[in-house]
């Protein structure tokens, strides 16, 4: 039975099946969350040292509900409205819920498969799942927010659509304006290893000149923008708060290794240390710009050998491990920002909302 002309929600529901859009999305995304968790698992790398296939198969089908929720939730429901009208409030919420779930619903089966294949802990696995089921209902709130404010159903998509475009890129904005900012100049003092000639004796291990010298230092200079200040706006964006929820994960990837005739590089001079999946990855990009900008470095390939059995230690990056031991999880400022972006929003779509009821 409807009250007041309002349907009740299981037969707003089977409605908003009916038009075929909302199934459709859901079986495009049932099958390719598979397919994705195929290929990881089955890849020639997936068995390589230093990597967890599981891992990496997993962040890839969250992050493909990311995608789904930012840009499925809105395009369902402009089919439910054209179909039922402009609902209340609370039906609204509820039928955004439903669409967003229904997204995490059908990839479930992707996902237990990729936790299964290399046995994903759940420290792992649960916390990004709550967190993600907590952004289906921020982008949910969102979504219907805009449709019980606004009457007309294509004003209230574009609204829907603006909002979720400032959730996601609103936090690259705020970041980008760091790079109007003086950048900060960068001295690096080189000291590169000396090479006489052919008949300089050549270490067969490292490939490296036999009790090397190192040149005078050469100084080079860089000019490099400063987003220590406002790093945190970016854990705002629904991919990074997710990331962020677990603790970044580094392993020693055993990169593929080959011979020359009169050496042989040994293993670790092959390995390379770098994230696990998806949210180690995007974690540590973020955790990057919290670092300040170092003034002063210095390049010492004579003391690297030493150090590390190679000039160039990680293949010329920074190690990861490096950067998050110099930096803090950008969960807590997710969420704050992510609460007080659905702030500004309830108060400014309401008051537009009454605004629109006056006579």
């Amino acid at each position: 039975m409807s009250t007041n002309g309002v349907p009740p929600l299981f037969a707003t529901i089977s409605a908003s099946i009916r038009t075929g859009l909302w199934f459709t999305l859901l079986a495009v995304m049932a099958t390719t969350s598979l397919v994705i968790v195929a290929l990881t698992v089955a890849s020639d790398g997936a068995s390589a040292a230093g990597t967890d296939a599981g891992r990496m198969a997993f962040s890839f089908v969250i992050f493909l509900v990311l995608v789904a929720l930012l840009l499925g939730i809105p395009t369902v429901f402009i089919s439910i409205r054209e179909r039922l009208g402009q609902l209340p409030f609370l039906n609204t919420v509820l039928l955004t819920l439903a669409v967003g779930l229904s997204f995490v619903a059908v990839s479930i089966p992707a996902m237990v498969w990729a936790i299964l294949s290399t046995g994903v802990s759940a420290d792992v696995w649960l916390p990004v799942i709550g967190t993600t089921v907590l952004e289906v209902g921020v982008v949910a709130v969102l979504v219907a927010l805009a449709h019980w404010a606004l009457k007309s159903g294509s004003v209230a998509t574009v609204t829907a659509f603006g909002l979720i475009a400032g959730v996601t890129l609103g936090p690259v904005v705020v970041v980008a304006t760091a790079a109007f900012a003086p950048p900060i100049k960068q001295t690096t003092a080189n000291s590169f290893i000396e090479y006489t000639g052919q008949d300089q004796p050549i270490d067969p291990v490292t490939g490296y000149p036999l009790n090397p010298t190192c040149q005078s230092n050469n100084w080079s200079y860089n000019y490099i923008t400063d987003y220590s200040s406002v790093w945190a706006a970016m854990s705002t964006n629904p991919v990074v708060f997710v990331s962020s929820s677990i603790e970044p994960a580094i392993g020693d990837y055993a990169m593929p290794g080959y011979a020359e005739p009169s050496f042989e590089f040994p293993k670790p001079l092959l390995t390379v240390a770098v994230p696990l999946d998806l949210f180690s990855s995007v974690d540590v990009a973020v955790r990057t710009l919290q670092i300040p900008v170092k003034t002063d470095l210095v390049n010492d390939e004579c003391a690297n050998l030493a150090e590390f059995g190679t000039a160039y230690p990680n293949n010329g990056s920074a190690d990861p491990r490096d950067i998050i031991a110099e930096s803090q999880s950008g969960f807590v400022a997710g969420l704050i920002g992510q609460g007080a972006f659905l702030v500004v929003a309830t108060v400014i779509l309401s008051v537009i909302r009454v605004r629109a009821r006056k006579p």
